[in-house]
């Protein structure tokens, strides 16, 4: 492979290629190589993905042998805006082959974070789309054809990604035409996009056995007498304040969103509970012993069957 560099190229890089009236088709491939992080917080992910695209442009073609290597800003490029990158790098240098009949080829690789709006309300059983637009500004789909091109790509993937609490699926390619306001004209555009799975066994650890446990905490004052007032009052007012500063803690791990999630379902009927747990010590220390003991004879079977009702609920049923 040799290399060219072209000189008074203006017309090569002012003017798309093609026949007047027909559309140029340009064949785009997208790979994603790896998925470092998926951040709810922060509505993004962080990926590396490789980008080809090839096209016909018949004033390159040349008499010479083998493949040229030209620099991409001597040639006319679509100039291919990634809509949702928030900071990505290249790197690849900038620069196109061409082969003697005049297709060229543009490789490029980008890493870095890019944006998606995620509905979080099921949360952590929840499942997202991730998605690359990728947009040729200036033209329409009637001058620029953006088709994908597939071949020899199996799932469009890499077979491990780094990032270690979702499981993703394969990146598939398809046209999308994007229009900017709804109803405007569209301008030529390639998706590539990829469904991902939360895991959840890291909340299973860390939110679930955590918050059963200062619920169970609560539950003590069950077996406590109610002469014991003290005891009693100080064993429900600790699991509530344990239980209220647990859920700040795990609410930074989301945006502050409008909606309750499944979490926020299961945290606030924890909550509901050991906030009655102190109501009934409270109305029990009130009443005759005979009777006291009756009601924490109940509520030892009645607040487990309680919060299974609300694990069931959160997680499955709602």
């Amino acid at each position: 492979m040799t290399a060219v560099t072209v000189t008074g190229s203006e017309e090569l890089t002012g003017t798309r290629p093609g026949v007047d009236g027909q559309p140029l088709t340009i064949s785009g491939t997208l790979f994603l190589l790896d998925v470092s992080k998926i951040d709810g917080a922060d509505q993004s992910f962080t990926a590396d993905v490789f980008m080809l695209l090839q096209w016909r442009d018949e004033r390159l073609a040349s008499a010479a042998e083998g493949m040229r290597r030209l620099p991409l800003k001597s040639v006319w490029e679509p100039r291919v805006q990634i809509l949702n990158q928030r900071r990505i790098w290249k790197t690849f240098p900038e620069e196109v082959d061409v082969s003697p009949d005049g297709v060229v080829v543009y490789r490029q690789r980008y890493y870095g974070q890019f944006a998606s709006a995620l509905d979080l309300r099921d949360f952590p059983l929840d499942r997202h789309r991730f998605a690359l637009q990728l947009v040729i500004p200036g033209y329409g789909p009637e001058e620029i054809e953006f088709v994908p091109s597939t071949d020899d790509l199996g799932e469009g993937r890499s077979p491990e990604m780094t990032v270690p609490d979702w499981s993703v699926g394969p990146f598939e390619l398809r046209t999308a035409p994007y229009a900017i306001i709804p109803g405007a004209r569209e301008i030529s555009g390639l998706e590539g996009a990829f469904e991902a799975r939360r895991h959840l066994g890291f909340y299973i650890g860390k939110a679930f056995v955590s918050v059963a446990i200062i619920v169970f905490m609560s539950w003590v004052v069950f077996w406590l007498g109610p002469q014991h007032v003290g005891p009693r009052l100080s064993v429900a007012v600790t699991s509530m304040l344990t239980l209220v500063a647990y859920r700040f803690l795990l609410g930074q791990s989301l945006p502050p969103v409008s909606y309750l999630t499944r979490l926020d379902y299961f945290l606030l009927g924890a909550t509901i509970l050991v906030f009655v747990a102190l109501i009934q010590v409270a109305l029990t220390s009130a009443m005759s012993e005979r009777r006291a003991a009756s009601i924490n004879r109940n509520s030892r079977w009645g607040f487990p069957v309680v919060f299974v009702i609300l694990i069931a609920w959160s997680f499955w049923l709602l």
